[in-house]
């Protein structure tokens, strides 16, 4: 059991890794045709409503780029610490 470990994690490593770079890649979220339109129409309550809307999706965006990055380093970390040195020979 030991001896997958270590591969395993290393790949579930790159995994992680290869969705951080693209959800890195994809576009941050933009404002809405509607956060448009309650800033011409000058609807306060509303435009600051979509506006808090928007800085959460971009704060929950930001928090998984992290995470997915900061899980792809502690899982190849995890493998490295369970390898087992070579038999000497």
């Amino acid at each position: 059991m030991n001896e997958i470990v270590p591969p395993l994690c290393l790949v579930l490593s790159v995994l992680l890794l290869v969705a951080a770079f693209a959800v890195l890649t994809m576009e941050r979220p933009q404002p809405s045709i509607e956060l448009h339109r309650a800033r011409v129409e000058n609807d306060e309550q509303y435009r600051g409503l979509l506006e808090q809307q928007l800085e959460r999706r971009r704060l929950q965006r930001k928090v998984l780029i992290v995470s997915l990055f900061g899980m792809a380093v502690i899982v190849a970390a995890a493998a490295f610490a369970a390898m087992r040195p070579a038999p000497p020979n």
